[in-house]
Order: structure tokens, then C-alpha cells, then sequence
């Protein structure tokens, strides 16, 4: 997925995005915290693979989000 990158800045707080979804902005939240308590390449990994499952699941739903987290 392209966005790796992306979400990678994102968990390590090196970008910000908000979205207008909640449960987005609660999953970016969650996985920040999670990972600077851990701050370890297999924490980031599972990180990862749980946003990337999370836009797996509602990819109908986040287009918008997507669009506009490729323009980060």
C-alpha cells in the first residue's frame, strides 16, 4: 500500500491528520500512544498492520480520508 509511509509518520508523530471520522482520530490517537510507550521496530510493525487492516476494512468509507492523506 502506498500510504506506508504516511502511516508510519502518523503513529511516530511525525505528521498530523484529523479526520472527520471518529474512529479514525481515536485509532491515530490509540496507535501514537501505543507506540511511544514501545518505541521499537516489531511495536511499529503492529502498528502498522492494525491501520492498515483498519483501512483495509472501511476502504468504502475512508476515500476521502485516503485522498487527502496521500497529499501529506
Amino acid at each position: 500500500m502506498e500510504l506506508d509511509l504516511i502511516f508510519e509518520k502518523l503513529i511516530k508523530k511525525q505528521a498530523k491528520y484529523e479526520s472527520t471520522i471518529l474512529g479514525l482520530n481515536l485509532l491515530i490517537t490509540r496507535l501514537q500512544k501505543q507506540y511511544s510507550t514501545n518505541q521499537t521496530p516489531d511495536e511499529l510493525n503492529k502498528c502498522m498492520q492494525e491501520m492498515k487492516a483498519f483501512f483495509e476494512k472501511f476502504n468504502a468509507i475512508l476515500g476521502k480520508d485516503i485522498e487527502a492523506l496521500r497529499k501529506l
